[in-house]
């Protein structure tokens, strides 16, 4: 009889964790619930472009949906690791790590075709598109030896199949400490563009020999060749989160939320209002100070055009709705030269913000 019950009992809990494993959408924003799109594997990974009309997601391979009819188009067996719209909306970036420290990268059309392909020399970071079109990608290479350990990160700036490569950092330290971050290092090197993707923030490890390991959150726009520093920090795991503006970066850590202004010499003048930005940070989605919803750490999300958003939540991909309308990142070549010269030295902070706004006057 008592194994009946259990039998019973284990029949209902399975049951109960299939249903919610299929059924009912999370909650969302107040009267507006989330539509399921389709199922995706545990990474969350999805990318969508600007305007939401296709979107490229994983589930035992790399799929392509187009959200209003529907209609699902297989694109590799393989699981890629990192993907990208560019600007246009027009190609798809997809990243697939094919050996240690070596990541195969394909451009496919909007339909589903692919009109390029590269090998970078790297296990991927990162994968971004500016707004000017550049296809941009980060990575590390760690070599092991019996005296110690030496990692690498390097920017590409893939051009069809032509990479110009530029050295990010160059770090030495003890074996022990090589052994020990080998298997885990990719989750403990993030890598965050700007919204125009110009600029990007990034790790720097350091081993010095009579003190802690320990690593320098460094800023760099990566059209100058040298980085600034910006806080240092015990070795953890981050992740990074820009305000719309570029001028501010949000920091997660096991030190809590920190959010770190990139030019404080002009001290609040260059953070933007928080009552204008969305912030999603550790599955929690904010509208300047207020929570509007919570939907746990391994969620992700993407804001669209029109108010709508895709979120990617217990293996599930929904769209969502009830946003305030958020524009986009647009290149402006007056504006980019107005970041990379204020990170030149060239004009102060002062004189960027006054020359940004006769600029877009």
């Amino acid at each position: 009889m008592r194994m009946k019950r259990l039998l019973f009992s284990t029949l209902i809990i399975l049951t109960f964790a299939a249903a919610c494993a299929t059924g009912t959408p999370p909650g969302s924003i107040p009267d507006h619930p989330l539509r399921p799109l389709a199922d995706i594997d545990d990474s969350g990974l999805f990318s969508a472009n600007q305007n939401g009309t296709k979107v490229a997601f994983t589930n035992d391979g790399l799929y392509l949906l187009d959200p209003d009819s529907g209609d699902e188009k297989k694109l590799s067996s393989a699981k890629p690791v990192a993907l990208a719209w560019s600007p246009d909306g027009l190609s798809l970036a997809a990243a697939f790590e094919r050996a240690d420290f070596e990541t195969e990268l394909l451009v496919y059309s909007a339909g589903g075709m692919v009109m390029n392909e590269a090998v970078i020399p790297v296990a991927l970071s990162q994968l971004y598109w500016s707004s000017r079109g550049d296809l941009l990608g980060v990575g590390f290479v760690l070599k092991v030896y019996s005296f110690g350990g030496n990692l690498r990160q390097l920017l590409y700036r893939i051009d069809d199949d032509n990479l110009e490569e530029t050295l990010l950092t160059d770090s030495t330290f003890r074996p022990s400490l090589a052994k020990q971050l080998k298997p885990i290092l990719k989750s403990m090197l993030p890598v965050s563009f700007s919204p125009q993707g110009d600029e990007l923030v990034f790790l720097y490890l350091l081993d010095p020999p009579l003190f802690s390991p320990y690593f320098q959150l460094l800023y760099q726009n990566w059209q100058v060749d040298k980085p600034r520093e910006i806080h240092k920090t015990p070795l953890q795991p981050m992740s990074f989160n820009w305000e719309p503006s570029g001028n501010t970066v949000n920091v997660l850590s096991e030190e809590g939320l920190q959010t770190l202004n990139l030019w404080p010499s002009e001290g609040e003048a260059v953070v933007p209002s928080i009552a204008e930005a969305y912030k999603f940070i550790d599955g929690r989605l904010h509208y300047g100070s207020e929570l509007l919803f919570d939907w746990g750490k391994n969620s992700q999300i993407q804001i669209l055009g029109d108010g709508k958003f895709l979120l990617s939540v217990n293996r599930s991909l929904y769209l969502g709705d009830g946003l305030q309308n958020r524009a986009h990142p647009v290149y402006n070549e007056k504006d980019w030269n107005l970041r990379r010269w204020r990170y030149e030295g060239l004009i102060n902070q002062k004189e960027y913000l006054e020359l940004l706004k006769e600029n877009n006057e």
